[in-house]
C-alpha cells in the first residue's frame, strides 16, 4: 500500500486522536509491534503507549514513520501541518488497516443511508461469505478485525474517512448519493464530492462502482473512469430498475421480489437496489440473495417503526440529521397529509427551498423543537399556518401531540420523528435523541385504554 513503509516493527507511529478510531489504530500498531505514541487532548488512563499533547513539537519526536489521524481531527490540525512539513505520510485509520487486511472488501458512502445499505449488503452477501462483517463508521472499527480471517468486509466511510485516505484498493464500491453536508469541514459541495470519491478505485477495470442513476448523469459520467460502473434507479436501462408499484428490482441476474423486505419508504428501496448490486458484483448467488431480503431486520433510529398508540403509529428516524436524509425517506411517504412530522435540533447549512417546497405538497402538521425554530419557523409558518407547533424540547412537543389527538385538532394516522438536523442541542448523539423518543412513545402506548 501507498506510504506505508514494509515493517512497521519497531518503528514510531503516532496516533492523533484518542476516540474510537484512534484507540482501535493503537490496539493494531501494539499487536504489528510498532512503537505507538498516542497525540490527544488529554492522557487516557491504563493505556499502555507514550502519551504527548497536541502541542507537540514533531521534529523533537523524529524520526516518526507514520502519523494515523482520526477523522475528527481538522485538515488544519498544526501537528498534521508540521507532519506536511516534514514529509511525514499521514493516514487514516482505514488505510492503516487496509495495508493488513486480505479479504474481499466493499466500501459504502453517501450523504444518507450508508448505515443501513453497510448492514443490508453484509447480509444479503451472508449466505455465500460466512462470516462477513460490517465495519468502519458503524460498529467495530476496521482496525479491531483486520488481523483476522475475514472473508469480506462491507465497510461504511464517511467523507472525514476518505478525506484521509489514499487508495483503498476495494473490491466494489457504493456511492449511494450527494447532497449538501459537512460543509463546515469542506467547504463546498466539490470538495465534498472529491472525498467522497475517493472511495473508487477509478482506475482499476476489475473494480465496480455502484451509484444512483441521479449522481451518475450529474457527475460521475464526466470523470471518464476505467472501472465498472452499476447504476440503480428507476428508469429504463438502469443495471438495477426499481419498481415502487410491483415492489420488485430486476437486474441483468434476477427480478427480485421486495414485498417482504421490512423496511418502508422508497429510499430504502435505493438503499436494497445499491445492496444487490453490490452483493452481486461481489459474487453472492441471487438466489441466495433473493432468500435475504425479508429477514433484514434493520437498524436502530432509521425509520424504525416504533409502535402505535390511539391508531396513530410511530416512526423513529433519528438518524436523520439533515434535509437531505428527512427528504429522502419522507418524499414517497404515503398520505403525507395525515402524517404529524418532527422536526428540529441544531440545523445545517443546507438550502431551506427544498424543505418549502416539500411542506408546500402537503403534509399534515410539523412540530418544530431545538435550534432549528430560529431559522426554520419564520420559513414554515406562511406554509402551514396553525398546523404549526413550536416547543423547546421534544418531551413538551409530545405533549402537545398528545392534546392535538386527543382533542380531534390533529387528525392523524402516524407520527415520524425525522429531524432533519443534528441533535447536539438538546442530546449528546442521534441514538441518545432516538431513545428519547422510543421512551415517549412506549409512556403514550401505556397510557392509551
Amino acid at each position: 500500500m501507498k506510504n506505508f513503509p514494509t515493517s512497521l516493527l519497531g518503528q514510531r507511529v503516532l496516533v492523533l486522536g484518542g476516540g474510537v478510531s484512534g484507540m482501535a489504530a493503537l490496539r493494531l500498531l501494539k499487536e504489528r509491534q510498532a512503537n505507538a505514541v498516542l497525540c490527544n487532548s488529554e492522557a487516557l488512563p491504563d493505556l499502555n503507549v507514550t502519551f504527548v499533547g497536541e502541542d507537540v513539537i514533531l521534529a523533537d519526536l523524529l524520526p516518526i514513520a507514520l502519523i494515523v489521524k482520526s477523522p475528527g481531527i481538522s485538515p488544519t490540525h498544526p501537528v498534521i501541518l508540521q507532519a506536511h512539513s516534514l514529509a511525514i505520510p499521514v493516514v487514516s485509520e482505514v488505510e492503516l488497516a487496509r495495508a493488513f487486511y486480505s479479504g474481499k472488501l466493499i466500501g459504502v458512502t453517501g450523504t444518507d443511508g450508508k448505515s443501513t445499505t453497510t448492514s443490508l449488503t453484509t447480509h444479503l452477501v451472508s449466505s455465500d461469505f460466512p462470516g462477513a462483517t460490517a465495519g468502519g463508521n458503524i460498529g467495530l472499527a476496521f482496525s479491531d478485525f483486520c488481523l483476522k480471517p475475514v472473508p469480506l468486509s462491507v465497510l461504511e466511510l464517511s467523507s472525514y474517512q476518505l478525506e484521509d485516505s489514499g487508495p483503498l484498493e476495494l473490491n466494489v464500491s457504493i456511492i449511494l448519493n450527494l447532497a449538501s453536508d459537512h460543509l463546515e469541514r469542506h467547504k463546498s459541495l466539490d470538495n465534498y464530492f472529491e472525498a467522497k470519491t475517493r472511495i473508487v478505485d477509478h482506475s482499476n477495470p476489475r473494480h465496480t462502482l455502484v451509484t444512483s442513476s441521479k449522481l451518475f448523469k450529474e457527475r460521475i459520467q464526466k470523470l471518464g473512469w476505467s472501472c465498472k460502473i452499476s447504476i440503480f434507479g428507476r428508469e429504463a436501462g438502469n443495471d438495477a430498475i426499481i419498481s415502487e408499484e410491483e415492489r420488485t428490482i430486476k437486474t441483468a441476474k434476477a427480478i427480485y421480489d421486495a414485498k417482504n423486505f421490512p423496511l418502508p419508504g422508497g429510499h430504502n428501496l435505493d438503499n436494497l437496489a445499491a445492496s444487490i448490486l453490490a452483493a452481486e458484483a461481489i459474487g453472492a448467488k441471487p438466489e441466495n440473495i433473493q432468500g435475504l431480503i425479508g429477514t433484514f431486520k434493520g437498524l436502530p433510529h432509521r425509520f424504525q417503526y416504533a409502535g402505535k398508540a390511539a391508531g396513530i403509529s410511530f416512526i423513529n428516524d433519528s438518524k436523520s440529521t439533515n434535509l437531505h436524509s428527512m427528504l429522502a425517506g419522507l418524499s414517497t411517504w404515503k398520505d403525507k397529509k395525515a402524517t404529524f412530522l418532527i422536526l428540529g435540533g441544531r440545523p445545517k447549512a443546507e438550502p431551506l427551498e427544498p424543505l418549502k417546497e416539500f411542506l408546500a405538497s402537503g403534509i399534515g402538521w410539523v412540530l418544530l423543537i431545538g435550534e432549528a425554530r430560529e431559522t426554520w419557523a419564520p420559513v414554515i409558518s406562511p406554509i402551514l399556518g396553525s398546523h404549526l407547533i413550536l416547543a423547546d424540547n421534544l418531551e413538551e412537543g409530545f405533549a402537545q401531540i398528545k392534546n392535538a389527538v386527543r382533542s380531534g385538532i390533529a387528525r392523524v394516522t402516524s407520527v415520524v420523528f425525522s429531524p432533519a438536523c443534528a441533535s447536539f442541542d438538546l442530546y449528546k448523539n442521534f441514538e441518545e435523541r432516538g431513545e428519547h423518543f422510543l421512551k415517549l412513545v412506549s409512556d403514550w402506548t401505556r397510557e392509551e385504554p
